[in-house]
């Protein structure tokens, strides 16, 4: 870490700390909504059908601003685009406290996934663009949003020994000073100026999709998404729906996820040093498979706390990882980043709506839940097919 901030100057290394900073602020603040859903399923009363489409708009927001970031990064530069799109989840959060009206919920959400994405496009961007291609900056990226997802309940459940009923608004006015810090630090900050490109080199700079390694990192990405949208944020609501702890207890166990994914986004950063982006990708991949089969059969809350810290461990590096998989066609086409992040968040759109739609169905959390493993099963797929493709690169 303090060698990549020292290789980048003063003026690189300050807004690569605001960024750090940023990504930390964004973890506490979108699994912290996992871990209030409850709250805010009890005060608004929400169904499950209902909590399932709120998580869902926020992935359409996040998969939408992945058309216009290069644009408006063109338009109105880097900085200005950037801090523009990041108001939009503080404003999406102040409106989760001021009704509970669906379509203003559906508003607020997609404000946060406005943000979200934004946030993923342009800091993976800028911060791929100052590795040169390593992964191990963007796993320690990565890494800063794992701890401020792992202190998002525990912070949550101060806020409600703090604020009792309303703890879980106390918990969302931290979240929305957390962000006002974010844009006041990144007013200081000087990016590089993003050029536009003449019609001939607009073309060419589609040229990707013709590049097999973008397609089969996409379905990588597109299924993983799939997975940890869902996962996340219906993992609080699915423990207490199986009765086997307290709210309290479902909170820390949310926690010990997010505290298996920082250590595991750790591992992998020291990991990319030695290993491939592929073999990382299909090792992670046969490990969410086999965790998530675990999770889904476990009973009793050692054997649930067992599955969810190896489903954490396995899928701490897959997105860094993942960018790292393309980061040469990254590099070589600015418009790729947008669009990835705009493909991928397909998976995150749909999935957690179908969670919510198939438990709310059958009554049954463990059984909407099943839904993941038709997502596991391509996606260990596709990190074979990737496997098979750089094998064969090197041969």
């Amino acid at each position: 870490m303090k060698a990549f901030f020292t290789s980048l100057g003063s003026r690189r290394a300050y807004a690569a700390g605001v960024l750090f900073w940023a990504y930390f602020v964004n973890g506490l603040a979108l699994i912290m909504l996992g871990a209030l859903l409850p709250d805010l399923r009890a005060a608004y009363r929400l169904d499950y059908q209902r909590s399932g489409l709120l998580l869902s708009v926020q992935s359409v927001g996040f998969l939408l601003i992945g058309l216009l970031t290069g644009v408006l990064a063109v338009k109105l530069g880097l900085k200005r685009a950037y801090l523009l799109l990041f108001s939009f989840g503080t404003i999406g959060l102040c409106m989760l406290l001021t009704s509970g009206a669906p379509r203003w919920l559906l508003a607020a959400m997609f404000f946060i996934g406005l943000t979200k994405g934004a946030v993923t496009d342009y800091h993976n961007r800028i911060i791929s663009d100052y590795a040169h291609g390593s992964a191990q900056p963007l796993n320690l990226l990565h890494a800063c949003f794992a701890v401020g997802a792992c202190l998002a309940p525990i912070v949550v459940l101060a806020c409600k020994q703090a604020a009792g009923a309303d703890g879980w608004r106390l918990a969302l006015l931290l979240s929305i000073a957390l962000h006002l810090s974010v844009l006041a630090l990144g007013a200081f900050m000087r990016l590089d100026p993003v050029q536009p490109r003449s019609a001939d080199a607009a073309r060419s700079s589609f040229g990707f999709l013709r590049e097999r390694l973008f397609w089969q990192t996409t379905a990588i990405g597109f299924f993983y998404q799939a997975i940890e949208a869902s996962f996340v944020g219906w993992l609080t609501s699915y423990f207490l729906s199986l009765g086997v702890m307290s709210e309290g207890a479902a909170q820390l166990v949310t926690a010990v996820l997010w505290v298996s994914l920082l250590c595991g986004r750790f591992a992998c950063a020291l990991a990319a040093r030695r290993f491939p982006p592929f073999q990382m990708i299909l090792a992670m991949c046969v490990g969410i498979l086999v965790c998530l089969c675990a999770l889904l059969r476990s009973h009793t809350l050692p054997t649930l706390l067992l599955s969810t810290i190896g489903l954490g461990l396995c899928m701490s590096g897959m997105y860094g990882t993942s960018v790292a998989n393309a980061g040469d066609t990254f590099s070589r086409y600015p418009v790729c980043m947008g669009l990835f992040v705009t493909l991928i968040a397909l998976g995150a759109t749909f999935a957690p709506t179908a969670v919510g739609a198939l438990a709310g169905a059958a009554d049954d959390m463990r059984l909407g839940m099943s839904v993941l493993l038709a997502a596991a099963v391509p996606l260990l797929a596709a990190a074979v097919l990737n496997a098979r493709y750089f094998r064969a690169r090197r041969d």
